[in-house]
């Protein structure tokens, strides 16, 4: 046998094991911790390359005859065939969504089922591996536009089947001192500016001024997201996104005025940046 088909071969039979073992344990998480792959293609992608890795390996390292090969071949073909239908049909199911974040640090996803609207998010469990964390509160008609604010937090604005539009944020950290749980809206007293905009926190709630018109929002209508953010509604829908930039420091423990700045991201189709604001009067 020909030494370079020899080593071919047995490179292909150790990728294929390799492979092979990664979806057993994939497997195993999926039972016992209902983990999935962020991008559910992959599972199938991934044995497709198996049955690739293995039939090469065979050939390769077994003295086949011409019907051995073609033979090998079929059951081959078939099962990738399979694997493709059964791939398509996948797609055409499950809407998948995946952004990685700007530090590729981590990711967001998003799970939609195109017949019902019902979306899920997801949080990262570990390398390619994700977990079910909530169900959106509105189900989702189309796709959703999805802005990193942060390195940590990210927007996903959608529309409902009734067309009125949301905000789903998906926070990865922390701007406080490591506790569990931190009320974000009480973690910028006083007025922010930036830009056109001016956001002032009161007791009754936060006001928001832009040019000449005021917005004002009462404390029920302030949804909060982990502990980096919070979207403001009006009549169940949303209408800005307050985020802590990666510089804010709270003071929640003494009692200077929070330093840093703050994010202001609009909930609209139309593609736009996120606004800093910073501290002009505690």
């Amino acid at each position: 046998m020909n030494k370079g088909k020899q080593v071919m071969g047995w490179c292909c039979f150790a990728f294929s094991v390799i492979l092979f073992l990664h979806q057993g344990l994939y497997l195993i998480l999926h039972l016992k911790w209902r983990v999935e792959y962020a991008d559910d293609r992959l599972f199938y992608l991934l044995t497709i390359f198996i049955v690739v890795f293995a039939t090469v390996a065979l050939i390769l390292l077994m003295e086949l005859k011409r019907n051995g090969k073609a033979f090998v071949l079929g059951i081959a073909t078939i099962f990738i065939l399979l694997h493709g239908v059964l791939l398509f049909r996948h797609m055409k199911d499950i809407n998948e969504l995946v952004s990685l974040s700007p530090d590729r640090k981590t990711y967001f996803v998003l799970k939609q089922d195109r017949q019902t609207g019902e979306t899920v998010y997801y949080r990262p469990y570990f390398g390619p591996f994700v977990k079910p964390k909530e169900t959106l509160p509105f189900p989702m008609k189309g796709d959703a536009k999805v802005k990193w604010i942060e390195h940590d937090i990210v927007a996903a604005t959608y529309h409902a089947e009734d067309d009125s539009i949301h905000q789903f944020i998906g926070t990865y950290g922390d701007r406080g001192e490591g506790s569990s749980y931190t009320n974000v809206a009480l973690s910028f007293p006083g007025t922010w500016k930036g830009g056109d905009l001016t956001l002032t926190s009161t007791t009754e709630g936060l006001i928001l001024q832009r040019d000449h018109e005021v917005e004002r929002y009462t404390w029920e209508n302030v949804v909060q997201f982990g502990t980096l953010a919070v979207v403001l509604t009006e009549n169940d829908e949303a209408q800005w996104t307050i985020a802590l930039g990666e510089d804010f420091i709270s003071h929640e423990n003494d009692p200077e005025p929070p330093a840093g700045s703050i994010i202001l991201y609009e909930a609209t189709d139309q593609d736009h940046e996120p606004v800093p604001l910073t501290l002009s009067s505690p």
